[in-house]
């Protein structure tokens, strides 16, 4: 059993989306009973397992180039995408992408930052470099210096 997967393409992006994409369908198509849904659900799944199980390694990874391409046209989805395809290389095995998880994980930080000063602090972008400023609120106009960039701006808070 061990040797089964030898030699087979193994599971890329475009099989874990159409996985995903088939179990959403079918938790759709049964809540509310739609049994055509449930069965373009089970055609996709298996579609999925069939790329999984294939010796065709040439036309999967054009197929997974493919769908690089279209998803990262896709604005906050797309950017999990952005680098990776066109590789030329094996499936991921889940180690790769870190670069977007620590963007993920610094906006997720940020966000939880926003929200807990919420009441003591504005909050505004600098218009010269993008980074994320805090000033106090309730103080009127005032002149805010960058950090980063050493642009000024004026600003209500």
């Amino acid at each position: 059993m061990q040797d089964f997967m030898k030699g087979r393409y193994g599971v890329d992006d475009l099989t874990t989306a159409l996985g995903a994409i088939g179990v959403v369908l079918t938790f759709i198509g049964t809540i509310f009973s739609l049994r055509t849904l449930s069965v373009i659900a089970l055609l996709i799944i298996v579609l999925g397992l069939v790329r999984a199980f294939s010796k065709n390694f040439e036309q999967r990874r054009a197929e997974n180039e493919a769908f690089h391409r279209l998803v990262a046209r896709i604005p906050v989805v797309g950017d999990r995408f952005k680098g990776t395809a066109g590789t030329g290389s094996r499936p991921r095995s889940g180690g790769a992408g870190s670069a977007a998880t620590g963007d993920l994980k610094r906006q997720a930080r940020t966000a939880k930052k926003m929200w807990k000063e919420r009441k003591t602090k504005a909050f505004l972008k600098c218009p010269n470099c993008g980074t994320m400023l805090s000033v106090p609120k309730g103080k009127g106009k005032i002149i805010v210096t960058c950090p980063k960039c050493h642009a000024r701006m004026e600003t209500k808070s």
